[in-house]
């Protein structure tokens, strides 16, 4: 029987929420695709140890711990650091002088001996920052290019860049700044929550719960690696999920880097911020995203400025893809996930079924063969796989193809109506109409504390969202003459064996948990081999 791991997690490393321990401990699942990995004794004390709140000890639990991290099956947990003479932060974008004048204010009251730097202040909100003891910068009020002049304004070797207007966590610098005793991180996103604190309409506080929750920058509450369109790669496996898939589109409004490598494209817009994170992660560097270090920032209360968002953040796609030569930047599947989409675009639900259906029994044929994992873990975990499947897939058609599923949903409704629809055709606009719904009616009810309306509501304004965030997804494949962001990419089954293998230049990184650790610059060499 699969059992879940304890909380809280202890420091050092965290083992990821998706794992399970099957076998009598001996065996670890999770990952994404799922994986297998069965433990010897010795390592099984080691998990054990961990999970009652210790930290890896000696070379080879840290090896083990690192080759964990990257499977995608644990994360880094180290100790707070706290920001130094080396430590910057940058305040950019225009936000009025009242909303920049509090974000200093916090500032000060949580990093008295950090001067901030303040770029592209004009006028009342310039007056302000100086008067607080800020450095004032001239450069564009905001976007890519304020930015790329707060990286070059600063000479710190870690530069923390922050929204105007946004309200820094107690610790959040600290938190973020752990990640950095590690020579090979590179950057660290925190998490960014919606403040909506102040007394609004309701028609706003509305907007707001759903533009968090469909436009926003809140990545979740789980700790991950961010790669690539999420896609996982031979140096760094994804982490399984258990709830809706992580949209690598959302924007990054708060950001702690590493100055020497931070080349910031100012020419991508709105994209250039994930343009660079991505770019480290493809060139071997750990880029984070640390939920623990946590900024408020203004909630989205406008249903105009809530479907420009979400315009702006499917317009991403093209550029970035553009930029990695055209590769495949659509979703991840697996082989039975991309046929069982294309199945049921063609009005085949009943087969889309049955592929994902093969696929699951692949998965488990795969885990109990290869890994010798029991066969009801096994099960388990490849229903787990083909959920987050279906997931995956309905959250494409929705961010690429809505004008597509629309049509067919409505021309098949009003065929069927009228009387002269095949039934293929009402299978067709059902399943379409499944896809562009359900995922909202589902997301009200899991957060129907916050959503403040009813599930009608709440799935208009959120299909209002999708269709927004679609036609800015073909905008920005016209713009760069890309079809990458449709094409879905092939992942393997499932993965098994004995835990990956980590290159040796990898140990002589300490592991990031001893508190006190300086921050400092990596020495680069020949890229190591993946963990396989």
């Amino acid at each position: 029987m699969a059992s879940r791991p304890p909380a809280p997690p202890g420091p050092g490393i965290e083992i990821d929420r998706s794992v399970r321990l099957a076998d009598e401990g001996h065996v670890l699942l999770g990952g994404c695709p799922p994986r297998a990995v069965r433990l010897s004794p010795r390592r099984v004390s080691a998990l054990i140890r961990w999970l009652s709140g210790s930290a890896p000890r000696g070379a080879e639990e840290e090896r083990f711990a690192r080759a964990l991290v990257r499977a995608g099956l644990a994360h880094p947990r180290p100790a707070p650091l706290p920001p130094g003479e080396d430590v910057a932060v940058a305040v950019v974008g225009r936000a009025g002088p009242g909303a920049l004048a509090a974000t200093l204010d916090r500032l000060a009251e949580l990093h008295p001996r950090l001067r901030p730097v303040v770029v592209g202040a004009e006028g009342a909100e310039a007056w302000q920052a100086r008067r607080r003891g800020a450095r004032v910068v001239p450069s564009p009020s905001g976007g890519a290019r304020a930015r790329a002049a707060a990286l070059r304004a600063c000479r710190t070797e870690v530069v923390a860049l922050l929204e105007a207007g946004t309200r820094p966590a107690a610790g959040w610098l600290d938190t973020a700044l752990g990640h950095f005793a590690d020579p090979g991180v590179a950057a660290v996103v925190p998490r960014v929550l919606a403040d909506r604190s102040r007394c609004l309409g309701h028609l706003e506080m509305t907007v707001a719960a759903v533009a968090a929750s469909r436009a926003g920058p809140d990545l979740g509450a789980d700790p991950a690696p961010l790669l690539p369109w999420g896609h996982a790669g031979p140096r760094q496996q994804r982490p399984g999920a258990v709830n809706e898939p992580a949209d690598p589109l959302r924007p990054v409004p708060c950001l702690v880097v590493r100055r020497s490598v931070a080349d910031l494209d100012p020419g991508l817009g709105a994209a250039a911020e994930l343009d660079l994170l991505w770019r480290l992660a493809e060139r071997d560097w750990s880029v984070r995203y640390e939920p623990r270090a946590r900024v408020w920032a203004p909630p989205t209360t406008r249903l105009g400025a809530y479907l420009r968002d979400c315009f702006v953040s499917g317009s991403c796609a093209g550029p970035l893809a553009a930029a990695r030569d055209g590769r495949a930047a659509g979703p991840e599947l697996p082989l039975a996930g991309a046929a069982g989409l294309v199945l049921a675009a063609f009005g085949r639900p009943g087969a889309a079924l049955a592929a994902g259906v093969l696929g699951g029994a692949a998965v488990t044929a795969a885990l109990a063969a290869g890994g010798r994992t029991p066969l009801p873990d096994a099960v388990r975990l490849a229903g787990a796989d083909l959920a987050y499947t279906a997931r995956t897939a309905t959250r494409a058609i929705r961010a690429s193809w809505w004008p597509v599923a629309a049509a067919a949903a409505a021309g098949g409704a009003a065929a069927w109506r009228r009387g002269d629809g095949t039934a293929r055709a009402g299978r067709l606009a059902l399943a379409a109409g499944a896809a562009l719904a359900l995922p909202h009616l589902a997301a009200w009810r899991r957060g129907r504390g916050a959503a403040l309306t009813g599930p009608l509501a709440w799935t208009a304004l959120g299909m209002a969202g999708d269709a927004a965030r679609s036609l800015g997804t073909w905008w920005g494949m016209a713009r760069a003459r890309s079809a990458a962001p449709l094409v879905p990419r092939i992942r393997p089954t499932a993965a098994f064996g004995a835990a990956p293998s980590v290159p040796r230049r990898d140990l002589l990184r300490p592991f990031p948990v001893r508190p006190g650790a300086p921050p400092g610059p990596r020495a680069r060499g020949p890229e190591p081999a993946g963990p396989g």
